[in-house]
């Protein structure tokens, strides 16, 4: 890692919530909470991360994240700042109250919890048998929120170097939600839960379509930089959806067309150009296939700069021979996290 090298982290954490505190019909006890945060901050000190983002942190976030961050600055025998700014999202409304969050060792500004669907966005199917742009001739798709709400904030390092935006995502995982008036389908539920998946996804491009052109307007040096689970692969709709349009030319280059103001170019995408190894490249086992859905995305001042993408899965991997639903398992998942840990490090985005 270079002096100038920008190293931003990102952990599924999968549920940490403080002792004695429910989350899905399950809870820590103090040893099992203690020894999960101990191997979350001791992970992020191994990484050295300058910033790292989370998804899954539980109901009362300056006890855990401020839990994990201590771990962390004690760890971290390096002489750089320690790990002193947070910004936590608002919690998701229905189920366990889980969040995305921010962990940084330079100031963040301009912080904000995107609940809503922008202002303007709703997506309608027409009905069957009708083709015709007539207005009564469609229904809207009754879903105004995210189920957890995005996590947006300015990074500023020091020394007057240039900030940068960060998004922190968790879009509706593939996990089917069944209703008892169908009989608790599991083809519908998993239908259910691709909807919301498309339509949080949707409406995130429908926000940055408006945010990434005022930005550039506002300041063309300023990148964006965009992390999280987003519960499906690289090539999914949804997944395309956010990265946006693309210009027949891509730049970067010194005038921009107006496509490329409002794209983003997946890291595993540059990253698999460097080093082609695309079966390696996972972060969750679903359904004994090895997916990436842990990802991160920038806009076009940063490929010039990228440098890797890696993706931390060892512990992913191992848990694999675990039996599910005993108590072997839930041990394990007490201590870690089933999702893979991504770094993305950029050069020349700090100054020394």
């Amino acid at each position: 890692m270079g002096k100038t090298s920008l190293r931003l982290g990102f952990m599924n954490s999968e549920n940490l919530f403080s002792p004695g505190e429910s989350f899905y019909g399950s809870e820590y006890t103090s040893d099992q909470y203690k020894e999960k945060v101990e191997w979350i901050g001791k992970r992020v000190a191994d990484l050295r991360v300058h910033v790292c983002a989370f998804t899954e942190i539980g109901e009362d976030p300056n006890t855990c994240l401020k839990d994990v961050m201590k771990v962390v600055n004690r760890e971290d025998t390096k002489t750089r700042p320690p790990f002193s700014h947070t910004f936590l999202a608002e919690p998701s409304k229905v189920g366990a109250k889980i969040r995305v969050a921010i962990m940084s060792r330079f100031p963040l500004s301009e912080m904000e919890s995107i609940v809503q669907y922008p202002a303007g966005f709703s997506v309608d199917l027409h009905k069957p048998g009708t083709d015709e742009d007539n207005a009564s001739n469609w229904i809207t798709v009754p879903s105004t929120e995210y189920s957890r709400p995005v996590g947006k904030a300015t990074v500023t390092p020091p020394n007057n170097a240039t900030p940068f935006n960060l998004f922190v995502v968790h879009l509706k995982s593939k996990r089917p939600t069944k209703a008892k008036h169908d009989n608790y389908n599991e083809a519908i539920g998993i239908a259910r839960a691709a909807i919301r998946r498309n339509l949080e996804a949707a409406a995130l491009r429908y926000y940055l379509d408006t945010f990434l052109p005022a930005q550039y307007q506002q300041d063309p040096k300023v990148p964006t930089i965009l992390v999280g689970d987003f519960n499906d692969v690289p090539n999914s709709v949804p997944i395309e959806n956010i990265r946006g349009p693309f210009d027949k030319d891509p730049g970067p280059s010194s005038t921009w067309s107006e496509p490329d103001k409002r794209r983003l170019l997946s890291c595993a995408r540059l990253h698999m150009k460097k080093a082609a190894y695309d079966d390696k490249l996972f972060s969750y086992v679903h359904n004994e296939s090895f997916t990436l859905i842990d990802q991160a995305f920038v806009t076009e001042h940063l490929p010039g700069r990228f440098t890797r993408l890696e993706v931390y899965n060892d512990h992913v991997f191992r848990h694999q021979s675990i039996k599910e639903g005993t108590e072997q398992e839930q041990q394990w998942k007490s201590m870690v996290t089933d999702h893979g840990i991504l770094v993305l490090e950029l050069t020349r985005m700090l100054k020394p």
